[in-house]
């Protein structure tokens, strides 16, 4: 059994709009500074407009050993944001 390069997986994805992402995660278009289509900074300023909202609770990954498949600290934070989409927490 041979797994795909990560050059495959790259071509094979099929990427959502980053406007999209940062709208579910409450981040507000004006303070997306886009690079291109598949990058983006987040503007300093957004974290004063969203520190008006809720108090909230965090998970921190800090430390993680990676799979022979890459899988590590991002993989697994962004598997954590969907999970808990998923379920109808608010991920952000």
């Amino acid at each position: 059994m041979s797994f795909p390069s990560d050059l495959e997986i790259a071509r094979g994805a099929n990427l959502r709009p980053l406007t999209d992402i940062a709208d579910e995660a409450g981040i507000p278009a004006d303070c997306l500074e886009q690079y291109g289509e598949g990058a983006a900074k987040i503007k300093l300023d957004a974290i004063g407009r969203m520190s008006d909202g809720p108090k909230a609770k965090y998970v921190v990954v800090s430390a993680i050993t990676p799979t022979p498949l890459g899988e590590g600290k991002t993989t697994t934070t962004v598997g954590l944001g969907q999970g808990f989409s998923h379920v109808g927490k608010q991920a952000t």
